[in-house]
């Protein structure tokens, strides 16, 4: 076999090998592997698809009451902490408070002219105040939006979710409906940069929000890193390693989650995501990873995978990606290009390919170093007035050539 070839593998033999970590690795690992900035109200993009509810969604009253700007502004002089796009018109806004263990809504079904109120969609839980100096704020909450009307949040073990935009909570684990396979209307949810609170793969019926996860056996006990549904369907999956320095387990479904054909990551790498053409296609993003974990950044370059049998064998397509340690999305637009945001620099910029990852050029640069994508699309952050912290709105685009500004509420 070639050396830039990668079999698949047993992951049976994976499992039985591989022991459960304590879970401050694992938020190692994760400091590794994201080394987000501190500063202000950090932003990012958590964009994703499709949403999901873990029960159904009462759609009378509907729960969504939306103002138009409130001229005033709000109290605290400060705005949303990351914008989740649902759709061209459709998104969520998160405010995760620096200190405290408190988490607003805020939702738009108007390409941002109008916002739903922030002080009927907030919680407030019990959870680990944050002692790592580049850590995203103060305390450690995670939090999944999965749709318009329904977010998941952890607060440590607290898992909690609301389906009514926040105005009510409720144990998260006692509900959802257990499948062998994805009903065939039913959404994959697609995530990105460790999947926030999911840790594990959801799908959601559109008309009553009713979530369902798969009751088969995993591909790997570990959560997800990266969940991404190809045009015709099938998901492709990198999951967490377990420990540093072992590679990820990628897994992919053709038949709706009832059964894997998994495979692994090279050795000496640490996977940033997986973008996916088809069931057949898809492509692998790593970057290398130095010996020490405390260490300077790794010399070698960034490696590009691509399969075109369905993750039976992966081939090194020769990228000229360069090597960084800032957070990297990575997707394909939806004109079959790949494109791959950089967000350790300012501005942050997108890098776009038309041959395959073997070349990218930069498309983009805006704003202020923060990013993100989701499939088929790709945001950049930006900031107009000053006076306020944060951003004010992101340049959405599909194919890297065209731009749409997107406002965020305060």
């Amino acid at each position: 076999m070639s050396d830039r070839e990668f079999s698949g593998f047993d992951v049976e033999t994976v499992k039985d090998n591989v022991s459960q970590p304590p879970l401050d690795d694992l938020r190692a690992a994760a400091h590794f592997r994201r080394r987000r900035r501190k500063g202000g109200v950090a932003l990012a993009v958590v964009a994703v698809l499709a949403g999901v509810a873990f029960a159904p969604i009462d759609r009378s009253p509907d729960p969504l009451e939306f103002a138009g700007p409130d001229p005033t502004g709000s109290a605290s002089q400060r705005r949303a902490s990351e914008l989740v796009v649902l759709s061209d018109k459709a998104a969520v806004a998160v405010e995760v408070a620096e200190e405290g263990c408190r988490i607003s809504f805020a939702a738009t079904i108007d390409a941002g002219r109008s916002w739903s109120d922030w002080q009927a969609a907030r919680h407030s839980g019990t959870c680990t105040m944050s002692t790592n100096a580049e850590s995203l704020g103060a305390t450690d909450v995670r939090y999944s939006v999965l749709s318009e009307q329904s977010y998941l949040v952890r607060f440590d073990d607290e898992l909690v979710l609301s389906t009514d935009a926040g105005r009510t909570w409720h144990d998260a684990n006692s509900t959802g409906t257990a499948v062998t396979a994805f009903p065939k209307k039913a959404r994959p949810v697609p995530c990105q940069q460790g999947c926030g609170a999911i840790n594990q793969p959801l799908a959601v019926d559109p008309t009553s929000g009713r979530v369902f996860r798969l009751t088969g056996q995993p591909p790997s006990p570990y959560p997800p890193y990266n969940i991404y549904e190809s045009p015709d369907g099938a998901l492709w999956i990198t999951y967490w390693p377990g420990e540093y320095g072992r590679p990820s387990v990628l897994a992919r479904s053709v038949d709706r989650g009832a059964t894997w054909q998994t495979s692994q990551a090279p050795e000496g790498t640490t996977s940033i995501g997986v973008a996916a053409v088809s069931g057949q296609e898809a492509y692998l993003l790593t970057e290398p990873l130095p010996a020490d974990p405390n260490g300077p950044r790794a010399t070698a370059p960034s490696r590009l995978l691509r399969t075109i049998n369905g993750g039976q064998s992966w081939t090194d397509v020769g990228t000229d990606l360069p090597t960084t340690d800032g957070v990297r999305p990575f997707t394909i637009g939806a004109d079959g290009s790949l494109m791959v945001l950089h967000t350790d620099a300012t501005p942050a910029f997108v890098m776009i390919s038309r041959d395959g990852g073997r070349h990218f050029t930069k498309a983009r640069e805006y704003g202020d170093g923060r990013a993100d994508a989701n499939p088929g699309r790709a945001w950049l952050y930006g900031r107009d007035d000053q006076s306020v912290g944060g951003a004010d709105h992101v340049q959405l685009t599909t194919d890297g050539s065209s731009w749409t500004r997107f406002p965020l509420p305060h």
